[in-house]
């Protein structure tokens, strides 16, 4: 018995660290961007105007539910979400026409959350929502015709 107790600790061990019971498990992080830039196309959006949300996820409860909801879903509820979780979510909403590029500073992102999503309000139909990396130093959402994608900074 006493050489299997080694083993024995090693597999529970790993199982608690599997659940995240010990050190590794998920948390919330600040977003390590210096910037966040958002790019985009000519054609972006067919030729017109685009509202564009940035979520800052800092409530662990509402994260499952965004990571699934289209953004089309998410623009009719977000005004209801922002006043049910005033705490637990930070938006910034931006429109953007085609051609143009912003930039956002790092002050606009502060303090920590479990996860960053941009939502973007196409004509088109389609999910049009993308996770950001938050431990990457830039951001940058490219705006296409259709949808859009996230990129790391430019090199």
């Amino acid at each position: 018995m006493n050489a299997l107790r080694p083993i024995l600790l090693l597999c529970a061990a790993s199982v608690l660290a599997g659940c995240g019971m010990i050190g590794g498990g998920p948390r919330a992080v600040k977003p390590g961007w210096d910037r966040l830039s958002v790019a985009a196309a000519h054609d972006a959006n067919n030729n017109s105007a685009l509202a564009l949300d940035v979520v800052l996820v800092r409530d662990q409860q509402v994260l499952d539910s965004l990571q699934a909801m289209p953004a089309k879903r998410w623009f009719e509820a977000r005004d209801g979400l922002m006043r049910t979780f005033p705490e637990g979510l930070t938006v910034l909403s931006v429109e953007i026409t085609p051609g143009q590029t912003i930039q956002f500073a790092r002050e606009r992102f502060k303090g920590k959350a479990w996860a960053a999503l941009a939502f973007a309000n196409y004509a088109t139909p389609g999910e049009h929502r993308q996770t950001l990396p938050l431990a990457q130093d830039a951001c940058v959402l490219r705006l296409d015709a259709q949808d859009f994608a996230v990129a790391g900074p430019p090199r």
